[in-house]
């Protein structure tokens, strides 16, 4: 089974997904394990609220194709990024 190894913009984004999460369900994801980062990225997907989906949008446009096909080869339901969901209020990556 491959890793999953992200890209330090993408491990910021995801970084920002999870503190923003925290924040609106009071659920805490292990950044430190595969596990809490899969459950960050299912959680996340299905989510409706709109910061949410803002960061998720955010870390899945930092993504290429085989880090998204390895996610959802751990069955991680991945959702397209909506079109102008990424706003400028999320902080840029430098």
């Amino acid at each position: 089974m491959d890793t999953l190894i992200f890209s330090q913009t993408a491990i910021f984004r995801m970084q920002q997904l999870a503190s923003c999460v925290y924040h609106k369900t009071g659920v805490r994801h292990r950044m430190a394990t595969q596990d809490g980062m899969l459950a960050l990225l299912s959680e996340a997907a299905a989510s409706s609220d709109r910061d949410i989906r803002q960061y998720y949008d955010a870390f899945v446009l930092e993504l290429n194709s085989r880090q998204l096909d390895l996610l959802e080869a751990r069955n991680v339901k991945m959702r397209p990024p909506l079109v102008g969901s990424v706003i400028s209020h999320i902080r840029e990556a430098s």
